[in-house]
């Protein structure tokens, strides 16, 4: 059996006015996703529960049928394993981001600080504050991690992309020893609002990067290895996004770093990819791959940007993955929506999502794959760690064994 699990990131969508009413998925019109839609079950399930976050690695764990409520830690520890960071029993890991204050308000959140500018002020911050408590990490990413050992993780942290403008006391972490945490901010204020980079920052008349803003503590989740519960499989998984490495690495599923993709070339970047795919395929018994180009259009706030992005998807690189999966025998395919992710507004949103099966598992009346079409006469599935049910064969939701 060869098994292939294909994650469409922030593919769903809201209805957008500028494309007629029409949802990216309905204006893209896929004819080959349509094509299958007559051969297969489309269908309509949640795929983030209600009480967690709205994160594709979220989407993903339920998918693979676990339990996503009992396992799901916290997008720190993730990240953490995504970026191999070894995590103890008893750490917490911390996503962080610099954030511009004025001593009292969030001024901005969004800083064009540079990896090495990043990199040099957490190597300041370990050798000022890091002891056998506290660790910082940087990454090669947007976000980097705090390490705290032997935390507390019943904290309440507020997510930075909201705070500007915002009285950054108000928002500080709230819960079990957050004293701790607080003092460890305003202690990384005092040290980053001296240091030269930001000096510079400033008389070149950009906001200083001197808040350290700690967030999504997680600690070190326990999973099931997936190929275990699934009888012993070779399972893979591509992707480029740390904290869905880190579910792959919870979860005993050999990770792969994918070639780049960007929006800006993105038939020539999915040509290779998709061969790239294609030859994981003939090594592995379960293939996930996760695509982020229609959420990253959604973030730039770009509607026709996300139907061209679905457009190369069902026109570029599905043709090349779907005939080396037709050669298996008794293949089974899912194309999942992870979330929604509006064009409109950037941000992700809760809510059900539509997903393609291949072969027939459940009676559909639906005839083309999109939002609406799934909604409507779909097979209804009540959340999406069922579907893995037909994917692997194996019983779900995957709990404490």
């Amino acid at each position: 059996m060869k098994s292939l699990l294909l994650l469409l990131d922030g593919a769903a969508d809201e209805p957008v006015e500028a494309l007629g009413n029409r949802t990216p998925l309905e204006a893209a019109d896929l004819v080959t996703l349509h094509r299958l839609a007559k051969q297969g079950t489309v269908g309509w399930t949640k795929t983030v529960l209600d009480g967690l976050p709205v994160y594709p690695e979220v989407a993903a764990l339920e998918a693979l049928g676990y339990d996503s409520p009992l396992f799901y830690t916290g997008r720190g520890a993730f990240r953490a394993l995504g970026a191999d960071i070894p995590l103890g029993g008893r750490d917490v890991a911390f996503t962080c981001a610099f954030l511009a204050t004025d001593g009292e308000r969030v001024t901005a959140t969004e800083l064009d600080l540079s990896l090495d500018e990043a990199r040099t002020l957490l190597q300041m911050l370990q050798e000022r504050l890091g002891n056998r408590q506290w660790h910082f990490i940087p990454l090669r990413a947007r976000r980097h991690l705090v390490l705290w050992s032997e935390g507390a993780s019943t904290l309440h942290c507020h997510p930075p992309d909201e705070l500007e403008g915002e009285p950054f006391a108000a928002h500080l972490p709230q819960g079990d020893r957050e004293q701790v945490i607080r003092q460890l901010i305003y202690d990384a204020l005092e040290l980053l609002e001296r240091h030269e980079i930001n000096r510079r920052r400033l008389d070149e008349g950009k906001p200083p990067a001197n808040l350290l803003w700690l967030y999504e503590p997680g600690t070190l989740p326990r999973l099931p290895p997936l190929r275990l519960l699934a009888g012993m499989i070779r399972a893979d998984g591509v992707t480029d996004h740390i904290p869905m490495r880190g579910l792959f690495v919870a979860a005993g599923i050999r990770p792969h770093r994918p070639p780049p993709t960007s929006l800006d070339n993105l038939r020539a970047d999915y040509e290779r990819l998709a061969q790239f795919v294609a030859d994981l395929l003939t090594d592995t018994d379960l293939l996930l791959v996760h695509l982020r180009e229609t959420d990253k259009a959604a973030h730039r706030r770009d509607p026709e940007l996300k139907v061209f992005a679905l457009r190369q998807f069902a026109e570029v690189f599905l043709p090349t993955v779907f005939r080396a999966w037709e050669r298996s025998e008794d293949g089974r395919l899912l194309l999942l929506c992870t979330h929604r992710t509006s064009s409109v507004t950037g941000k992700h949103l809760a809510g059900e999502v539509p997903f393609l099966m291949l072969p027939r598992r459940a009676r559909s009346l639906a005839d083309e794959f999109h939002e609406r079409a799934a909604q409507e006469v779909g097979a209804k599935i009540s959340r999406a760690a069922e579907l893995a049910a037909w994917l692997i064969d194996i019983a779900v939701p995957i709990g404490v064994r």
